[in-house]
């Protein structure tokens, strides 16, 4: 007879023991609780848009979702409408050039890139300089990628900006990612170019790459802004931008990265190994979108 194992007997990775489950899923189910015994909660957690996308995007989807050859497995690297369709966005809202057969990667949602991304440059052991406040993302994927977290503080006396010679006290001979994102989550803090230079100055001083997490650009601002329209910036820099808040889609689970063709290439190589590609409808609506707003 065999001598089979006790759950209680098997441990998980070392990795799973150091992150628990994700702040915002846990509150979402504890909203979802008191919502079922009745109370009206006004949940001020996740961001959500409370409007739908643009009518034109959701017929797009309802349009191409019709067509028998629409339900197949579709490329890694996304349709070519949609590449097409982000650079033509970058350059028509942030005055960045990229092309979008090398600089762009569509993504399933910007958080799974920022797992892309770790996986893709950080070791066990490597340094990630950290925002804190920031994205609790930021900090659960760098533990699970095994990386050694350096928070920096951003405080109201700076302004909420990284203090950079506060930073430059630490050891920085072992960091590789540097995680900002401005406009801030959750101070509101705008971005600037001069915030964007000094950020692209520092990555190419210390040979950190700096990634922007840009999907909060189009609330409240009138002049959205992109790192990468800095000389140098696709050098050193990578930005990440979502569909959720600036078209009303956070379900749609549609962002993307840009970055230098190398970058975004070894980016692939860990994207490709883990998601099969987004629904091709939803690329085309996407596509729909980009040419309707923000």
């Amino acid at each position: 007879m065999l001598n089979l194992q006790k759950h209680s007997d098997i441990c998980p990775a070392n990795r799973v023991s150091q992150i628990k489950e994700y702040y915002f899923s846990k509150k979402l189910k504890e909203v979802a609780d008191m919502n079922a015994k009745g109370l009206d909660v006004i949940s001020l957690g996740i961001g959500s848009p409370d409007r739908p996308p643009h009518i034109r995007t959701i017929d797009a989807l309802c349009e191409d979702s019709r067509k028998e050859d629409a339900h197949g497995y579709q490329p890694y690297i996304g349709i070519p409408a949609l590449r097409e369709a982000f650079s033509d966005w970058y350059k028509r809202w942030y005055g960045v050039e990229l092309n979008p057969k090398t600089e762009i990667q569509p993504l399933i949602g910007s958080k799974e890139g920022i797992l892309h991304i770790s996986l893709a440059f950080l070791n066990p052991g490597d340094g990630v300089l950290v925002p804190n406040p920031g994205y609790p993302t930021y900090t659960s994927v760098s533990k699970l990628a095994e990386a050694h977290i350096i928070n920096y503080e951003l405080t109201e006396k700076n302004g909420w900006l990284p203090d950079f010679e506060a930073i430059e006290k630490n050891d920085l001979s072992n960091v590789k990612l540097m995680w900002v994102n401005y406009p801030h989550m959750p101070t509101g803090t705008p971005a600037s170019i001069n915030l964007f230079e000094r950020l692209v100055a520092f990555g190419k001083k210390h040979n950190i790459i700096i990634i922007n997490d840009n999907p909060y650009s189009f609330i409240l601002n009138e002049k959205p802004l992109s790192i990468l329209s800095v000389s140098g910036a696709k050098d050193i820099c990578i930005e990440m931008n979502s569909m959720s808040k600036a078209h009303n889609m956070p379900g749609w689970r549609i962002g993307m990265l840009a970055s230098n063709p190398q970058f975004v290439e070894w980016i692939l190589r860990v994207k490709s190994n883990i998601d099969s590609g987004t629904f091709r409808p939803m690329q085309k609506a996407a596509v729909i979108a980009l040419s309707s707003g923000p």
